[in-house]
């Protein structure tokens, strides 16, 4: 009897919940390519090779407001006080997007820049013995070396990315989560197994970020041992 419970549950709940899991995917796609072109752009004008007088500075500034201010916060302010500061209509979706992506910036920005200045100022100098300038020494050496050795620190970002998606139900975005609390709201027993199944999706898309991280990687590894 209980099987067929479960059984049951799962064949209700399935349709909606795969719903739920497409917009949290969707959502987490848009706020980290946000946050990636955000935080390589913030993190190559805060390394050491490339800083810029007085621009730099304010950069830092903005990315440690990003990273000291929490998400939650951070969401509440860009739904609620800037559509009312700037007299806009703010939906749902763009504002989890914004939000979640420019709060992930600030951290990706410090990955960026560890990882530029990871690099040895030798690789540097030889770009420029070569003929190279600043733009194309990190776009053809700089780069190719940086992300390989900050993908797991970027992989790691992204997953938390994928659980802060959880707190985007708060303003009502029908994500993953928010979709398991109203199966519970409706069905009003067995929040237990809702929320396992929940988890169990979670999981999953854990699951298969870090395989495409560690392919990734075993990829840039086989092609620095080729060169």
């Amino acid at each position: 009897m209980e099987s067929f419970f479960w059984f049951d549950l799962l064949y209700r709940t399935m349709p909606l919940l795969l719903m739920g899991a497409v917009m949290t995917i969707k959502v987490l796609i848009c706020a980290a390519s946000l946050s990636f072109i955000m935080g390589l752009i913030f993190g190559i004008l805060c390394c050491e090779e490339l800083k810029i007088p007085y621009l730099s500075p304010v950069i830092e500034f903005i990315t440690f407001i990003l990273r000291a201010v929490p998400f939650f916060v951070q969401l509440l302010i860009v739904y609620f006080v800037f559509p009312d500061a700037l007299g806009i209509n703010l939906e749902v979706f763009p504002a989890s997007v914004w939000a979640l992506g420019t709060c992930s910036s600030g951290y990706v920005c410090q990955i960026v820049r560890a990882g530029l200045n990871s690099v040895h100022p030798s690789q540097w100098e030889a770009t420029y013995v070569l003929g190279y300038n600043k733009i194309q020494a990190l776009r053809h050496v700089i780069l190719v070396q940086m992300f390989r050795n900050v993908l797991p620190a970027l992989n790691n970002e992204l997953e938390a990315m994928l659980k802060s998606t959880a707190i985007l139900s708060s303003i009502g975005m029908l994500e993953l989560t928010r979709i398991g609390m109203n199966i519970v709201s409706r069905e009003l027993k067995q929040p237990l197994a809702i929320y396992l199944i929940v988890a169990a999706f979670y999981v999953s898309m854990s699951v298969i970020l870090n395989f495409i991280a560690k392919t990734l990687e075993k990829r840039m590894q086989n092609k620095v041992r080729v060169r």
